[in-house]
């Protein structure tokens, strides 16, 4: 029995049948909209350089957030209030955190780049941005993982797994559509796993959300920014963190690590370029 299974059945919340799909649509719906919207007058300080060097308004972020957190919320309110439990609100409140955090690294152009350069800067006396964005997503691994509990252990790692992915798709949001498209596996998979529980609300609102601004980010009229890529990589460690037992959030914890320390020596665009499935799946979709 799942973990989230285990905490509905202690709620007393029963099954909610078709509503994840419900948030899966509305979601997409909400994002899709709030993205035409944002890029119609994109912020000019969130204009940014792209890989290609192409200046790309880093908006998306401010149409997946608000999109996911509201088609959770909406569809647990027509259920009745029966679909979503402690960690789940939680889960939501850390999303529109880890946003705010992001936008705030979004609008500090020309801060240093990886953790590793945060943490430089913080030990010659100048801290970050950044190191805000790290601070919010650690706190709410740690909250996130108490009120999912288990073990100790299991714990543990779920609090590294929800902050290291927080940390990972940020360093993903480097080409187009790379960033949407790694969330939506470990995303649909905590969504077919917890279809019946509350995890699984949450799961189908963030794979909506990310399925309503993938379009815009492939053809680079826009990009997650920091506001969308870390909120993104929480929503997919508390998804897997949700469903997994503890053997697998271990497992998982311990590669959104690897993918860190990727992210911070070799880069994680070698790797994939150097995988051909992993190859093929990042350039899948891209309009130029």
């Amino acid at each position: 029995m799942g973990r989230g299974r285990a905490r509905a059945e202690g709620l007393g919340v029963r099954a909610i049948d078709s509503w994840p799909a419900w948030a899966v649509v509305l979601g997409s719906a909400l994002s899709a909209l709030l993205a035409a919207g944002a890029l119609a007058l994109p912020p000019g300080r969130l204009l940014v350089t792209n890989y290609a060097g192409r200046g790309v308004p880093a908006v998306l972020g401010l149409a997946l957030v608000p999109a996911a957190v509201l088609a959770a919320a909406g569809t647990a309110w027509l259920a009745r209030h029966r679909g979503l439990g402690v960690a789940e609100v939680a889960a939501l409140v850390s999303l529109a955190a880890t946003a705010l955090a992001g936008m705030a690294d979004d609008l500090a152009s020309g801060g240093p780049r990886g953790l590793r350069g945060h943490l430089m800067n913080l030990l010659s006396g100048r801290p970050s941005t950044g190191l805000l964005k790290l601070a919010v997503g650690v706190a709410a691994g740690i909250v996130l993982a108490v009120l999912l509990g288990g073990g100790v252990l299991q714990i543990a790692a779920s609090a590294v797994l929800i902050a290291a992915c927080a940390n990972v798709w940020n360093a993903l949001d480097v080409v187009p559509g790379r960033a949407l498209k790694w969330a939506l596996l470990p995303l649909g998979a905590a969504l077919l796993v917890g279809w019946t529980d509350p995890p699984g609300l949450v799961a189908g609102a963030a794979v909506g959300a990310a399925v309503g601004v993938l379009p815009f980010d492939l053809v680079e009229r826009g990009m997650l920014g920091d506001a969308g890529s870390n909120p993104l990589g929480l929503a997919v460690g508390f998804g897997l963190a949700a469903v997994l037992p503890e053997a697998g959030v271990v497992l998982a914890a311990i590669g959104a690590l690897a993918l860190q320390a990727a992210a911070e020596t070799v880069t994680i665009s070698r790797l994939v370029e150097g995988a051909p499935p992993l190859r093929w799946l990042d350039r899948l979709g891209r309009g130029r």
